[in-house]
């Protein structure tokens, strides 16, 4: 096996980072988008979907990286000393990326929190709204009534 096998390991788990740094932006953004005074649901829908675009492409990184990793894994094994630099590297930016996953995963719960709050505010809006309605309603029955009589 060559260098360009574990050079192209290391590339993959770059890439991935990289991504990852993306998606912890865009869950920043929605953050942000939560706690504007007027929600745009079209905006938090566009960050949603890039978000989601995002999260493909880490997919196939991690698909093609295990795919490839499990092809050099035995030789990786049996001359660690050779790579063993390398195996340093690749450990190195796994731990940053299982750091990282775990901080998208801890903001994806806030913000989930943070927007069934938003949609339970606005129910009981609505709620509120029909209740006036219904009561102008019966105050508007009651009027007739007492009209024609």
């Amino acid at each position: 096996m060559s260098n360009t096998y574990v050079t192209a390991l290391i590339e993959s788990l770059e890439k991935k980072n990289k991504v990852l740094d993306e998606i912890l932006k865009k869950n920043e953004e929605q953050a942000a988008l939560l706690k504007e005074s007027e929600f745009s649901f079209d905006k938090f829908d566009k960050s949603t979907e890039e978000k989601g675009v995002l999260i493909y492409r880490l997919e196939k990184l991690d698909e093609g990286f295990e795919a490839f990793y499990e092809k050099v894994k035995a030789e990786l094994d049996s001359d660690r000393e050779k790579y063993k630099s390398s195996i340093l590297k690749m450990q190195m930016l796994i731990t940053d990326i299982t750091d990282k996953s775990s901080k998208i995963q801890a903001g994806e719960a806030r913000n989930k929190a943070a927007l069934e709050a938003f949609f339970k505010g606005e129910r009981e809006k609505l709620k509120a709204g029909r209740s006036g309605v219904n009561a102008v309603k019966s105050y508007n029955r009651a009027m007739n009534m007492l009209n024609k009589n």
